[in-house]
């Protein structure tokens, strides 16, 4: 039985995809023009977009029920991690990167370290994707059927289906545009929502009803009360988003290196301060309503139970449009990634602008359906944006940076990177005890480092030295297709 958010919530998803439809007009028959918008973006566009990026369904759904259940840092830890992620992409990587026109960021482990990096790398990134999508695929799927009464399965179907249509129309114009349409309704429903619990609960005296474990320090010092587990998540997703590919397509998407590193900065602000809205009401959450056996409700319950009408209705379409936002993405770059990095590289077909742009649309329907069903068959929003994450930072977050600033990193040292950090995760992931829970994040990039640094300088060669161009533009380094 639909409730009474259905109508508005569904005059905005109708919004959003008559906005994303509407900008299939900009992308003239490009494919660089779908997938970057031409390298013309400012500032604010950026900035904002990003945003819409970090801040998704598993930062505020999956952020209050993690919050709720184990305290501020089991929750704040999502956000925060993503968070700082921009202020380390805008701080070293952002502005070489945009300097090279790239368009997908495999294809830097192509230009830095060759092909059979570069179809390693693209594989990784593809895996990580397809978990981050379904993850928010499901959040998006679980707002829609409290929403409208529908069941679960009839939700993600209805909402997958929106989000591919106007990402196969518009590319990342449809992406940007909606974004925001999206993002700025999420963050203003989250701040109207924490300013009405400060000035209507007696906050103060549920956060004192608490265990102190939820609201001190220990989620960071104790083992005990998730400590080891809390920073590996804050760390994983630190360094592992650098490797997140629609951060990343917005980055090249700039106009320059300052507008990119900028709106990272600003991007890295509105994510934390969000974070932080939506972890308050997961503390409040306990006094007002008691005990709860599926912690995804937490925040619907928040919205649709207590809070007054606008505030829910704004903090429901802020749910979905985060979730959104993020899945535009998704679809966009991974298909990109299948497109542009295997398919062209590996096939020996000559993908002129007109041809990058059609494979890209046909593969993203595989790639969609992959999602959804990943997401009707684990949908744990929160779980799945640290397991998307803690792929990357096992394996490639190493290669990624000592292939900006280090001279001497070359392809042996990066495969064996990606190997050892990544399968050293899938070991651990059977071999760590629950006690011992983030150590299975933390190790591998650890492993990833003593085994590049090594293999880098051991094998050391004139071969590898064409690889070493960083920070300028595809022409220099012929790559075909820019």
């Amino acid at each position: 039985m639909e409730n009474e958010f259905f109508w508005p919530l569904m005059a905005f998803i109708a919004l959003s995809f008559g906005v994303g439809v509407y900008t299939s007009r900009f992308i003239h028959g490009s494919g660089k023009r779908f997938l970057i918008c031409g390298k013309s973006m400012p500032f604010m566009v950026i900035g904002t977009t990003l945003a819409a990026q970090a801040l998704d369904g598993n930062a505020t759904l999956g952020n209050t029920g993690l919050t709720f259940e184990g305290g501020f840092w089991a929750g704040m830890a999502l956000p925060l991690g993503l968070g700082l992620s921009l202020f380390v992409v805008g701080r070293f990587i952002a502005g070489p990167l945009n300097k090279m026109d790239l368009i997908t960021l495999p294809e830097f482990f192509y230009r830095r370290y060759g092909q059979k990096t570069e179809l390693l790398v693209s594989l990784v990134t593809f895996t990580s994707f397809s978990i981050l999508l379904a993850g928010n695929l499901a959040a998006m799927g679980w707002i829609l059927s409290i929403v409208a009464g529908w069941s679960y399965t009839t939700a993600l179907i209805f909402g997958t289906s929106v989000i591919f249509v106007y990402t196969i129309a518009g590319g990342l114009y449809a992406a940007i545009w909606t974004d925001f349409v999206q993002i700025y309704i999420a963050i203003g429903g989250f701040f109207l929502l924490a300013g009405w619990l400060l000035m209507t609960q007696d906050w103060q005296g549920a956060i004192a009803a608490l265990p102190a474990t939820h609201v001190d320090l220990s989620g960071l010092t104790s083992m005990a009360s998730g400590g080891l587990l809390n920073w590996s998540i804050i760390i994983s997703l630190s360094f592992g988003n650098a490797m997140a590919l629609d951060f990343m397509e917005r980055v090249f998407a700039a106009k320059g290196a300052s507008t990119a590193r900028r709106a990272c900065y600003y991007a890295g602000v509105l994510t934390i301060v969000a974070g932080v809205t939506a972890s308050f009401a997961g503390l409040l959450a306990p006094s007002m309503l008691g005990e709860m056996a599926d912690t995804r409700m937490v925040l619907p319950a928040i919205a649709v139970q207590e809070a007054p009408f606008l505030i829910g209705l704004l903090v429901m379409i802020g749910v979905v449009g985060a979730s959104m936002s993020t899945c535009d993405g998704a679809i966009l770059a991974t298909s990109a990634v299948i497109s542009r990095n295997i398919i062209q590289r590996w096939s020996g077909a000559d993908l002129d602008d007109e041809k990058l742009l059609r494979y890209t649309r046909i593969v993203a329907v595989p790639m969609t359906l992959g999602g959804a069903w990943f997401a009707f068959v684990r949908p744990e929003p929160g779980l799945l944006l640290v397991l998307a994450f803690d792929i990357l930072f096992a394996g490639c977050v190493v290669p990624l940076f000592a292939g900006v600033h280090w001279p001497k990193a070359n392809a042996t040292g990066a495969v064996a990177a990606i190997v050892a950090g990544t399968g050293m995760r899938i070991v651990l992931s059977y071999l760590v005890p629950e006690e011992w829970a983030g150590l299975d994040t933390l190790l591998p990039p650890v492993v990833s480092a003593l085994v590049f640094f090594p293999a880098c300088l051991l094998s050391a060669s004139g071969a590898e030295d064409r690889h070493h161009v960083v920070g300028k533009p595809a022409e220099a380094l012929g790559v075909q297709g820019d």
